[in-house]
């Protein structure tokens, strides 16, 4: 049995498929590019490029020819600045890519899905404390202000349906994502990553938020352990609505942090 990773090559793909790999799962890699990246190649089983998932008959035709998958990881979605610069794009990628994975795997009767939602989803009405993934099934008319926000509600309604006719959906929001790498990606937080490369270099850099303010972060490391948790977590253990999962809770997501970034504001 295989574990299919869609968006193999992405951020958080490279870093799963490793985390995958690294306890001696079977991967079929599943991106756009034309190719894997090198790191990645001696670490999966199959590989699938120049696939888009706002094709269907692509996505069932790669179902069709790995039908001993145990459960797929869903990553094929644009960094929130890339969404906001190409809202619709996003959303086809998004949510109508969503759409086909999720009847591609009814078709070939796969029930377990993993999806990653972020704290993008959480509007300007979400508490500022103690607020899991259990407070955007409770809240699904709040708007979260944004395309990206949206898009992620627009998924988790999908993953909802796809619970109702027998599958096992499964996510989790994430916040920022701390790591060692050069880059990542277009996301909210990456001015954060930039303060650290600053830092290093003996650089000044201009702050974005007040001295007090707590950014919920996360080391790319836990997340990684944390979403294996997820996926490996017997059904009784997942006590939050529709099966979401929330980093700033304890339990599934493991360990979490809060980091308060003492940099200088100019």
């Amino acid at each position: 049995m295989s574990v299919l990773v869609i968006g193999a090559g992405g951020a958080v793909g490279k870093r799963l498929v490793g985390a995958l790999a690294a306890r001696g799962e079977r991967i079929v890699a599943v991106d756009r590019a034309p190719e894997l990246p090198d790191s990645l190649k001696s670490k999966v089983t199959h590989v699938e490029t120049n696939v888009d998932v706002r094709d269907f008959y692509s996505m069932n035709r790669i179902f069709k020819r790995h039908r001993f998958v145990h459960t797929v990881w869903n990553l094929a979605a644009p960094l929130s600045v890339e969404t906001a610069l190409n809202p619709s794009v996003a959303e086809q990628v998004t949510i109508n890519g969503m759409r086909n994975v999720l009847w591609a795997m009814y078709e070939a009767r796969i029930p377990k899905i993993m999806f990653t939602d972020s704290i993008g989803s959480f509007g300007a009405t979400a508490p500022r404390e103690n607020c899991t993934a259990r407070w955007l099934t409770e809240n699904p008319a709040q708007d979260p202000g944004s395309d990206y926000g949206r898009q992620k509600r627009g998924v988790r309604r999908l993953l909802q349906e796809f619970w109702r006719t027998g599958g096992d959906p499964r996510w989790a929001v994430l916040p920022g994502v701390l790591h060692s790498e050069a880059s990542w990606g277009n996301g909210t937080t990456e001015y954060a990553l930039e303060a650290l490369l600053a830092a290093a270099k003996g650089e000044e850099f201009v702050c974005k938020v007040d001295l007090d303010v707590q950014l919920p972060m996360i080391y790319v490391d836990d997340l990684m352990r944390g979403l294996l948790a997820l996926q490996d977590a017997e059904a009784p253990r997942l006590r939050e609505p529709e099966r979401g999962s929330s980093s700033t809770k304890s339990g599934c997501m493991c360990q979490t942090s809060s980091i308060l970034l003492n940099w200088t504001r100019t």
